[in-house]
């Protein structure tokens, strides 16, 4: 029996089922009796956020719940995270972050969505949906096990032993059964995309209740098979093609399961299909590096040591040169998109690298490039993942710690020191 990420989610629910109550489920799948909390601290007020013009969509600005000095993050050595409050253009604060989650629960809006996680209690947690005018939408989830598939589509297990399709925008759920059960992908990095209307299902050889082996297909919404079971993992979605496993090697394939791309094993695909290219790496005497693909299977791009897909359709490549690493967008062509490289102050965190199509960073330092501006002048440490128009943060200046908000340029929406 092979031994798969799929397999042991399964395992898993069966195992809590016996030991977690269930939890209720309504067609609408909206909760609003959330558990008492104890009153927060040092929330900030509308008078405090100043939004400066042209901003378009919600954000967070951080607040100090519980002082870093607090004795039970001293004596239970508890790494510290400030609670959150999700806060229109208009300086309205829609709702609040209560629990002490990881701030990475936060997700940006895609396609005119977005989500955060508010609060754990007893092993149940509670997400808050909400849209680019603000409106909110509250659902309970089991263990955590909640993420947003494909702009208004969000999967969701309410307990531990079932999955729910949850579409934002006509408030309904449709619940799927154990063989449409698919994992799901990382709060932090969505690493795994989808494509509601062609979504993975999984087929089992069993023998006598246990499971020998199992293969993915396809299907849609309307139970519709339409690609019969034939890969063994399933890697994630974009323009048009689906990315898969088959005995270890990377295939992309059409929703009726046609194989259109093998690319050679010397090299491991690192993306989706994004701009009409994807990611490969390789190695060479040891050091890494990278290329764009097209979906000839041939090279789009020289060599760089690192790369990484942009929101805006382009990529960050970052470069080594006898004199440092240095990076800059390229489009998809592998042409410069920025007039100017900038130099990475850490190579090591190379991986790190991330960016929003305006701003680059890493983790000791905030590129606003479009326009070739300075640099953030303060170290920092960024609290959620960076936005299309804001990024809220945790700074040094003079010696002394704040935490804020900021746009891409570096002006301050919201600011507090913590004490």
């Amino acid at each position: 029996m092979k031994n798969s990420k799929y397999v042991n989610i399964l395992l898993a629910l069966s195992l809590t089922l016996s030991i977690v109550p269930s939890i209720a489920h309504s067609e609408t799948a909206i909760r609003s009796n959330r558990p008492e909390t104890t009153v927060l601290k040092y929330v900030p007020t509308e008078k405090e956020i100043q939004v400066p013009p042209g901003l378009t969509e919600p954000f967070f600005v951080p607040f100090a719940g519980s002082s870093p000095n607090d004795p039970f993050y001293k004596e239970f050595k508890q790494q510290w995270f400030p609670h959150f409050a999700l806060v229109s253009p208009t300086r309205k604060v829609i709702d609040q972050q209560e629990s002490l989650a990881y701030p990475g629960y936060m997700s940006p809006l895609q396609d005119g969505y977005g989500f955060f996680h508010i609060i754990t209690f007893y092993g149940n947690s509670s997400f808050i949906i909400f849209d680019q005018q603000g409106n909110t939408q509250e659902l309970g989830a089991y263990n955590n096990y909640f993420t947003q598939i494909d702009g208004e589509w969000f999967l969701y297990s309410p307990t531990s032993y079932t999955s729910y399709l949850y579409n934002a925008r006509t408030k309904t759920s449709k619940q799927i059964t154990d063989e449409e059960l698919f994992t799901i992908p990382s709060e932090y990095t969505g690493a795994t995309t989808f494509d509601i209307q062609h979504y993975p299902f999984v087929q089992y050889n069993k023998k006598d209740g246990a499971i020998l082996s199992y293969k993915f297909g396809l299907k849609d919404m309307n139970g519709k098979i339409h690609a019969k079971p034939f890969f063994d993992e399933y890697m994630g979605y974009s323009e048009g093609l689906h990315r898969v496993k088959i005995n270890g090697m990377t295939h992309f394939v059409t929703h009726e399961g046609k194989v259109v791309l093998k690319p050679s094993q010397n090299y491991k695909v690192e993306s989706n299909f994004h701009s009409g290219v994807f990611i490969v790496s390789g190695k060479k005497a040891n050091e890494e590096f990278y290329l764009l693909m097209n979906k000839k299977g041939t090279f789009a791009s020289k060599k760089y040591a690192f790369l990484k897909e942009t929101s805006d359709g382009q990529f960050i490549a970052v470069s080594k040169t006898k004199d440092g690493y240095f990076f800059q967008k390229i489009n998809a062509m592998d042409k410069p998109t920025t007039t100017l490289p900038y130099k990475l102050d850490k190579p090591e965190q190379l991986k790190q690298l991330k960016q929003t199509g305006k701003l680059f960073h890493t983790d000791t330092q905030i590129m606003a490039d479009l326009a070739n501006k300075q640099p953030f002048p303060f170290p920092h440490k960024l609290l959620t993942p960076p936005r299309k128009e804001t990024v809220s943060m945790e700074y040094t200046v003079g010696g002394k710690k704040y935490i804020g908000t900021f746009t891409h340029d570096g002006t301050k929406i919201y600011a507090r020191e913590l004490k």
